[in-house]
């Protein structure tokens, strides 16, 4: 039968953050560690959800961040998501906002 354990709320409050805070710290990475893993083409490919012959199709024409060393190529993660979000679509907020401030602009 399990052993009952009597504590005060504070305590156990205390003791779940502190699980709380050590399991993130062993499960995220730190930003160095992300910005800077290189990627082979098909860990690129599973984090893109593109198909390996699409990113070949990208970096012959260079549309895409990439280095080669030898006949392999390799991609820097945090290239990838820079590159990912210059494709970004504004939305109509800021859009009308944009426009809002370039009126303003003019005015003056």
């Amino acid at each position: 039968m399990a052993e009952i354990i009597v504590t005060t709320k504070s305590e156990l409050e205390n003791l779940i953050q502190n699980c709380v805070r050590q399991a993130l710290s062993e499960h995220t990475p730190s930003t160095n560690e992300t910005a800077n893993d290189i990627l082979s083409i098909e860990q690129a490919g599973a984090f893109l959800n593109l198909a390996k012959q699409t990113l070949y199709g990208f970096t012959s024409k260079n549309e895409i961040p990439f280095f080669k060393k030898g006949k392999k190529l390799y991609f820097r993660k945090s290239e990838l998501e820079q590159w990912l979000t210059q494709g970004k679509q504004k939305m109509i907020t800021e859009i009308q906002k944009d426009a809002k401030d370039y009126i303003n602009k003019k005015g003056k």
